[in-house]
């Protein structure tokens, strides 16, 4: 704390430095993909350095800042969450509130609002991390196929696993928290067809406004490579289907002219 606080502190940002969080474990828990899932002690860390060093702010700070009618802060933070895992209520939320830091959460909504597993999380489980790193860089139709045939009912008692529909809610109420999309079931963009990519993003995005009964106005690109996980053309699919913003995983601060459609968080 000491030592980044003071090094912070000096630091001039030459953007937005947006934050790509998953899940939010314990100690003690060992999940698919164990590293993109920090332990809540580790995350309450990081919302106090942000909290005391930075400036946390909010998607809406964002864009009013692109838009001109409010100044960005210096050493500006945004933080983010892909997918939507229980840990992100139960761990996550009460540091945030804690720290005011605000954050924006990307809902894989297919899971959420059917109570399934994530088919990474699934195959994982059955066959192992390659197995998934193979099905991901799939033909669409095969990707399509493996993940009908793994499907995987979520237990509400399982710690590990997507939110619900009455936990996204509750996520969703409280006044740090934007809900955002991340397609209905998170495939490699690049490898659908453009009828399927539309299915996936505007079907996202309708599917959580119901949900929420509230606006879903940004997006984040599974996996978010440009070329390699989504294509140029899929940002205008996501314009189209009403988006107003979309992230990627592009290793960069966000600027105040950059493209809306590819925000880079990391």
């Amino acid at each position: 704390m000491g030592y980044y606080g003071r090094r912070l502190s000096h630091v001039a940002f030459p953007g937005v430095a947006v934050l790509c969080y998953h899940g939010i474990r314990r100690a003690d828990e060992a999940t698919p993909f164990n590293e993109l899932h920090v332990t809540r002690d580790t995350f309450e860390r990081h919302c106090e350095l942000l909290a005391k060093s930075c400036n946390p702010i909010s998607l809406d700070d964002f864009r009013a800042a692109r838009a001109g009618t409010r100044p960005l802060p210096p050493r500006a933070v945004m933080v983010t969450f892909d997918d939507g895992y229980r840990g992100v209520l139960d761990y996550g939320l009460p540091s945030l509130e804690r720290h005011g830091v605000p954050a924006v959460v990307f809902i894989c909504a297919g899971p959420v609002l059917g109570s399934r597993h994530f088919w990474f999380d699934a195959l994982w489980s059955r066959e192992g991390e390659a197995a998934v790193l193979n099905a991901r860089e799939a033909p669409f139709a095969e990707w399509r196929t493996l993940i009908t045939s793994i499907d995987k009912p979520a237990d509400p008692g399982e710690q590990h696993r997507p939110l619900t529909v009455e936990e996204l809610r509750r996520l969703a109420a409280s006044l740090l928290i934007e809900i955002g999309g991340h397609t209905l079931s998170h495939p490699t963009l690049a490898l659908a067809p453009a009828e399927e990519q539309r299915r996936e993003i505007r079907g996202c995005r309708e599917a959580l406004q119901d949900a929420i009964n509230a606006p879903v106005d940004a997006f984040a690109y599974p996996y978010g490579g440009v070329r390699q996980d989504y294509l140029p053309e899929t940002a205008g699919i996501v314009r189209e289907a009403g988006f107003t913003s979309a992230f990627t995983t592009g290793e960069s601060f966000a600027t105040l002219d950059g493209d809306p459609f590819q925000v880079p968080a990391s």
